[in-house]
């Protein structure tokens, strides 16, 4: 069987990418943050992402030793629209509660927003949190579930731009 020299070249160079691969052995993870493991108790919504979590106490402050709830950008025209997932949060039990704060930095329209929580079934719960044009903070009933913040917004007329967490 005759073999071309670019098909040896190739094997050649295949051959020099995957042995070091596979003589290196298994990948080490980086350790998780132990305060925000989740304990057997909460109930896990399908947008929690362990790796964007912190866990929080029953007023919503971070119990972890990072906080990645830093503000997003959204989008509201005059349909109803939904973010896209935000820091993840883990509830220490089923009294906590998480602030959202939100205001319009785009456009010229007032925008209305609704933000996520949950019942004391753990069901998601969409609770009104303001409409106008300024800032805007509500606390929401969370529990001890691990999931992600969003929002819903929408305008009257026009697009605006909202910054929230």
């Amino acid at each position: 069987m005759q073999h071309t020299m670019k098909q040896m070249l190739v094997v050649a160079a295949v051959a020099a990418v995957v042995s070091p691969l596979l003589a290196a052995g298994p990948a080490v993870a980086a350790e998780p943050d132990p305060s925000s493991a989740v304990p057997d108790n909460v109930v896990v919504d399908p947008t929690f992402d362990p790796a964007n979590a912190t866990r929080v106490d029953e007023d919503g402050n971070s119990i972890s030793r990072k906080n990645p709830c830093h503000d997003r950008a959204f989008a509201a025209i005059p349909k109803m629209l939904t973010s896209v997932s935000g820091c993840s949060i883990i509830g220490s039990s089923t009294k906590t509660k998480v602030t959202y704060s939100w205001y319009r930095d785009r456009g010229r329209v007032g925008v209305c927003v609704w933000s996520k929580g949950f019942n004391a079934r753990a069901q998601t719960t969409w609770t009104a949190s303001g409409c106008g044009t300024g800032r805007r903070g509500v606390v929401i009933n969370w529990g001890n579930v691990a999931a992600s913040k969003q929002i819903r917004g929408m305008t009257a007329s026009g697009v605006a731009g909202v910054q929230w967490g």
